[in-house]
């Protein structure tokens, strides 16, 4: 009987190992840009299909209410406070929130009207996330923002980045903290009258402004195509965008909110961390995420006379230099738009088209494009 020879197993040497692995390194290499460059592509086309269907509630909402648009009510007779997005949430398919939402009580309550049917507080309701209002390149878009305003907030704007817990019955909190859910997009409301011409084409930026409206309180040339409305009484229409529907912004990007970033890096370190760095909005319910624009320079420190870009400079400016009950802004929020896209960020303007601005657009050209009704010559390329 034979026995035949084993043949000795053939196995990689150390050399060919690392041969393996370097090219395995170098396709990974090579294809890993080309994944992000593919996965922000998605990102972008979600994004500006989120802004559509935005686009699509606010001109169904025109239509339902003959002509008059939805603006956020920030009111100073004392009546509640109620965001845009509030007003829409039936034409967002979320009519489960707004059959149960009282809009006779502000966004922040904590005590739900029993007697009229209401059985869970509008604070609650407002922790719930509505994720067509979050762009997926943002890493700020599963935060929550809070409310400044200590009189109508027990606790206040919390002191950490905690999330609020529902108790048991989830008709109200069993600890504080954090409980709006954030929107990365918001009506850009007029143009900051630290922008204003002065006379000539190059000692300022718009042609157009406004006074703060914390002060003014009305409705002016500055305005945007859904300004606030602060007597109850400024119910923007449709026919009041004499600029053009298609030349004329309705809502942007403002991302990240109440997160403070600059150029794509959030901005509360070097001993300093949120919400100590903040910006003043980024609550879907809240019309302080309305925003006036003002411009930012490169570095996101400075707005109004000193910004020098429109777009993509920083999402705000912080409640360390813009406090909230300041004589700059009041109450009001202290965004700017912004994206975590490349290109620039996406607009929505009032024909409800979506367009993505460039952030090396002007001042003076994305100013003439907030505006209404102030009777620039601007052509959007």
């Amino acid at each position: 009987m034979s026995i035949r020879p084993v043949s000795p197993r053939r196995a990689f040497t150390l050399v060919e190992l690392l041969v393996v692995i370097a090219i395995i390194g170098t396709l990974v290499g090579l294809l890993l840009p080309a994944v992000q460059a593919a996965r922000e592509a998605a990102n972008r086309a979600k994004c500006s299909n989120n802004m559509k269907q935005i686009g699509l509630a606010v001109l169904n909402y025109s239509n339902s209410y003959n002509g008059i648009l939805p603006n956020s009510h920030r009111p100073n007779n004392g009546t509640a406070r109620i965001a845009w997005v509030t007003r829409l949430l039936s034409y967002f398919e979320e009519g489960n929130i707004a059959n149960r939402w009282d809009m006779s009580q502000n966004w922040s309550s904590l005590t739900p009207n029993t007697a009229a049917g209401f059985q869970v507080p509008n604070a609650v309701l407002a922790m719930t996330r509505l994720q067509m209002l979050n762009c997926p390149s943002s890493p700020g878009s599963n935060g929550y923002d809070g409310d400044p305003d200590t009189t109508s907030t027990p606790s206040g704007y919390p002191t950490s980045e905690t999330i609020a817990t529902l108790n048991s019955a989830g008709n109200g909190f069993a600890t504080t903290g954090l409980f709006c859910a954030t929107t990365d997009y918001s009506p850009t409301t007029y143009v900051d009258v630290r922008l204003a011409n002065g006379g000539t084409i190059n000692d300022s930026f718009a042609d157009v402004a406004n006074s703060a409206p914390a002060s003014a309180q009305r409705s002016g040339a500055g305005d945007g195509f859904l300004p606030k409305d602060y007597n109850g009484t400024v119910k923007p229409r449709i026919r009041d965008c004499t600029d053009g529907l298609s030349k004329t912004i309705a809502v942007a990007e403002s991302a990240g909110r109440p997160y403070k970033f600059v150029r794509g890096k959030r901005a509360d370190g070097g001993g300093v961390v949120f919400p100590s760095r903040r910006i003043n909005g980024g609550g879907w319910c809240r019309p302080a995420s309305d925003f006036g624009f003002d411009g930012s320079s490169a570095d996101g420190t400075l707005f109004g006379a000193g910004a020098t870009l429109a777009i993509n400079g920083t999402n705000g400016e912080s409640v360390e230099t813009a406090p909230y009950k300041g004589s700059v802004y009041g109450t009001e929020g202290t965004g700017e738009p912004y994206a975590f896209h490349a290109a620039g960020a996406s607009h929505v303007f009032g024909d409800g088209s979506v367009r993505v601005l460039n952030s090396d657009i002007s001042i003076r050209i994305y100013s003439s494009l907030v505006t209404r009704g102030g009777g620039e010559a601007t052509s959007v390329d």
